[in-house]
């Protein structure tokens, strides 16, 4: 069997850039390169924006922040769980399925704005930080068993 866990880490980071506002607020008409973390403000205060698309947008740009700050913990957990032997079908299961939730989770924070559905995103989102907490434990329990 082929590990492709460390294959998913470029694609994790894809996934992350994608999440982004760039293209969105370019088509919209505000292509801020000089500075794109003030777009959001510039849209408001332009008016041109219709308020939904604003809050649309302020959800992505939140999911694509959230994928950055979980991204360097599951590189963390693919390189641990490689160097100490986890198995290659546990690897690649725990990579792909941390993929998959998190696209979950991106399309889920842009779509959903209301309160009570957004309480699916957040069990997405612990079932994806689950994928490599549970690789942490399993990394220690490998190391302890001792040879």
């Amino acid at each position: 069997m082929i590990n492709i866990s460390y294959y998913t880490l470029p694609l994790v980071h894809l996934q992350t850039l994608g999440a982004s506002i760039r293209f969105a607020t370019r088509r919209l008409g505000f292509p801020n390169n000089v500075n794109p973390r003030q777009v959001l403000d510039d849209m408001e205060k332009s008016g041109k924006v219709k308020p939904k698309t604003l809050e649309k947008l302020k959800r992505r740009q939140a999911a694509h922040e959230n994928c950055f700050e979980n991204e360097a913990i599951f590189i963390g957990a693919v390189i641990a769980g490689n160097h100490v032997g986890l198995s290659t079908k546990y690897m690649n299961i725990m990579s792909v399925s941390y993929f998959v939730l998190r696209c979950i989770y991106i399309w889920m924070y842009i779509k959903i704005s209301d309160q009570k559905k957004s309480y699916w995103r957040s069990i997405v989102y612990w079932a994806s930080n689950f994928c490599f907490l549970t690789t942490f434990v399993k990394c220690g329990l490998q190391l302890n068993a001792g040879p």
